[in-house]
């Protein structure tokens, strides 16, 4: 009876991990780069399956601001799908800015969130300003 309890607790869990597994992971995003003079690129030559460094250019006249929350994206049929790693994160509190003229290296290692990424289309998204700034790259 022990091993039969143990069993059906153990099918449970699984049943459980894996419902958290799936689920919906359309977009929060339905525009990105409003911020005028702000932008974000891929620094070249830095692109690994688990991180990448990107560049946060400021041409605005103001100072912005932005916290190393990322959303990073997949293109799929059409769509954009937060991965499952990043949908929801959350970070630290802590911002960073970025003067006028001025551009800034953001490295991004999103190994531990949602393991490497294999070829497609992509985009990374920093909140910059409370606003969603981003750069789509792709992986052959």
């Amino acid at each position: 009876m022990k091993k039969i309890w143990c069993v059906l607790t153990a099918i449970c869990i699984c049943l459980f991990a894996l419902s958290g597994c799936g689920g919906d992971y359309a977009t929060q995003f339905s525009e990105v780069n409003q911020l005028e003079g702000v932008t974000l690129s891929l620094q070249e030559d830095t692109l690994k399956s688990t991180s990448a460094t990107f560049l946060l250019t400021n041409d605005s006249d103001e100072e912005v601001t932005y916290r190393l929350l990322y959303h990073l994206e997949e293109l799929k049929d059409g769509q954009w799908e937060e991965f499952p790693g990043t949908a929801g994160a959350s970070w630290g509190e802590e911002t960073q800015s970025v003067a006028p003229g001025e551009t800034t290296e953001v490295p991004i290692n999103w190994k531990t969130l949602c393991g490497g990424i294999g070829s497609g289309e992509y985009r990374m998204i920093l909140l910059v300003n409370d606003l969603p700034v981003a750069a789509e790259f792709t992986v052959d």
